[in-house]
């Protein structure tokens, strides 16, 4: 069973120095549904044109070429549509949709899955990578690729993979988030950093936040970041951010999570479920 989120209320200061902007509302988290039955859940994406939600499943270890990986999808309200509903992967992670082409990160490979069948199309390796992690669709339809392993961003543009961005500061990269004219990441070193679309240059913007892992709009000008361990923030972009849960004690991750409207939907790779939350704002 899910531990309660219960909101803490100590803030935190990733750059230590001012507080957070007072026109950014606290946020609470209150429990909505939670479903048991998965196999080391990784991330979750919603399809818009069916409403329901993909959940990929590593079914083993992140870096095993074991063929185990499949993808699940499930209903808004907490219910199993289809458990296996695309497999033949070794051990998906993070997804990104164009079109009814979803695109996952499969250790050193983005695979490509048909949105309507759940049927394998492609497959690009990246060169040199060794974890591929999170994916985000740029506007373009660009896709890019944090690997965590060689601190690198690829993109996959015309049908190759290519290294996109690559800096020090990017060790252990894992969520990305885009918006306007940059990406947004967070990095299992703790790292909160902004990156020009443009010419790819990068700008720290805090660190503090453990081995952090999803990384997703608030939808009122902030942001909601998990550590995977067991942890969810709420993060402002001055460099603040407040601990909504923390779940370590209990072993129950917290890993790549997005936001529906007012729901965030959480996969725990451990202990195997999937979780939504209602976002509470209070100002």
């Amino acid at each position: 069973m899910l531990a309660a989120l219960v909101p803490l209320s100590a803030a935190f200061c990733l750059s230590c120095s001012a507080g957070a902007p007072s026109d950014i509302a606290r946020v609470e988290l209150v429990e909505a549904w939670r479903l048991d039955g998965f196999s080391s859940p990784e991330s979750v994406l919603l399809d818009p044109a069916t409403g329901l939600l993909f959940v990929s499943n590593v079914n083993g270890e992140g870096g095993f070429r074991d063929g185990n990986g499949f993808i699940s999808r499930i209903t808004l309200d907490g219910e199993i549509e289809t458990l296996e509903w695309a497999t033949g992967l070794d051990a998906p992670k993070g997804m990104a949709l164009v079109g009814d082409r979803l695109y996952v990160t499969d250790i050193a490979q983005i695979v490509c899955i048909d949105r309507t069948t759940g049927e394998i199309t492609d497959r690009w390796p990246a060169p040199g990578a060794g974890f591929l992690n999170d994916a985000v669709a740029g506007p373009d339809g660009r896709v890019y690729v944090s690997d965590s392993r060689t601190a690198r961003i690829y993109v996959l543009e015309d049908g190759m993979v290519h290294v996109w961005a690559e800096h020090d500061t990017l060790s252990a990269i894992n969520g990305l988030w885009i918006e306007e004219d940059r990406m947004l990441t967070v990095t299992m070193e703790g790292v909160f950093a902004s990156l020009s679309l443009s010419d790819q240059s990068l700008t720290p913007l805090g660190t503090g936040l453990g081995s952090a892992d999803a990384l997703v709009s608030d939808g009122q000008g902030a942001y909601l970041a998990s550590e995977w361990p067991g942890q969810i923030y709420h993060l402002r972009g001055d460099g603040s951010f407040d601990v909504l849960a923390d779940t370590r004690d209990q072993d129950i991750y917290m890993n790549d999570f997005i936001r529906v409207d007012d729901m965030l939907i959480v996969p725990h790779w451990s202990p195997g479920a999937v979780s939504a939350w209602q976002i509470r704002y209070h100002h």
